[in-house]
């Protein structure tokens, strides 16, 4: 009985543990968030905040050949909206020597926000974007990765 026990309580801790690594951060260590703002009775911007996990980054916007998969948002399949300007970041991003490709990259090494701004053109107004983006920890890279975001605009 005692062992049956034991066997028990080790076959939860191993999946409690498992689950628990399955979870971490460095398995998916940028997660994404939309924001979408009224600037005026027709118009607004939604913003992509990307949260990035301690110790990883997330590629520029720019990235040369030979490098790493660049951050890209595509929003053609938007429905009723014209973006009215450029995606443009929080802040500028790091220009750093990457060991890892023997290029000099752009990088966020912590949170940042991507905005546009927008103008209603009908009356359902929908934004979908597909975030195509690439992280590393200075090891190890994350393979190229796409995030589909679609939120309704309410105005």
């Amino acid at each position: 009985m005692k062992l049956r026990t034991l066997f028990t309580a080790l076959f939860i801790l191993i999946v409690g543990s498992a689950a628990i690594s399955a979870a971490s951060p460095s398995d998916n260590p940028v997660r994404w968030r939309t924001i979408v703002k009224a600037t005026g009775a027709n118009t607004g911007t939604v913003t992509f905040k990307a949260l990035i996990s301690e110790g990883w980054h997330l590629y520029g916007l720019n990235i040369p050949e030979g490098g790493p998969k660049a951050t890209s948002f595509d929003l053609k399949s938007s429905t009723d909206i014209k973006f009215t300007g450029p995606i443009t970041p929080s802040r500028k991003p790091l220009t750093v020597d990457d060991p890892l490709f023997g290029l000099k990259l752009d990088w966020w090494d912590t949170n940042v926000e991507f905005t546009v701004p927008f103008k209603v053109t009908g009356a359902a107004p929908r934004i979908e974007c597909k975030i195509n983006y690439m992280s590393c920890d200075g090891n190890s890279c994350r393979p190229p990765k796409t995030e589909t975001i679609a939120t309704p605009v309410k105005l």
